[in-house]
């Protein structure tokens, strides 16, 4: 038994060594300023790398590109509006609890089948996961949601107080 194991802990080693002395991927052919082939490491192409050489390349694919395709590059209008995201406090629907994530999961998965259009968070208050739906500014907002998501499935759902995110338009003009 012993040696058995004497020749697998040589057999091993020699695919180590094996493994390892194969370097030759690191090197590439360059031709030297006299005409002959030589190998140099990749740290030579990384070291003389000039991205900014291909850019006119790039900008020939990207009007061929353009030609072969119909696509017209998207230009941004004078003026333009952009969607600001603020977390303040308001309100949400919660559907479901459950000590168990993939319990929680499932439920938000279940929810996205029914068409929830709003959003839906998993909100994590230890042990307890909880599925919630909405990002409702008032009370009174988050209630008429709760009555439709009654409706569809959720009889025990209830509405609860929240960090939501507000989103709103803001127009913004176009420097020059």
């Amino acid at each position: 038994m012993g040696q058995l194991h004497s020749k697998i802990a040589a057999l091993a080693a020699i695919l180590l060594l094996a493994g390892c002395g194969g370097s030759r991927g690191a090197f590439q052919s360059v031709e030297s300023e006299n005409g002959q082939t030589k190998k140099a490491p990749l740290s030579y192409y990384e070291a003389t790398l000039r991205p900014s050489d291909f850019d006119e390349e790039v900008e020939m694919v990207q009007k061929a590109h353009a030609q072969s395709t119909g696509f017209v590059p998207l230009e941004i209008p004078s003026d333009s509006t952009v969607v600001v995201e603020e977390i303040t406090q308001g309100f949400r629907v919660q559907i479901f609890a459950s000590s168990s994530i993939d319990e929680a999961n499932a439920a938000k998965a279940v929810a996205e089948e029914k068409a929830i259009r709003d959003s839906i968070y998993i909100v994590y208050d230890p042990p307890v996961y909880k599925v919630r739906v909405g990002d409702y500014a008032t009370r009174f907002e988050a209630n008429q949601h709760l009555t439709r998501l009654v409706n569809i499935g959720y009889p025990d759902a209830w509405v609860v107080a929240d960090r939501v995110v507000q989103r709103r338009s803001v127009r913004v003009e176009k420097q020059n």
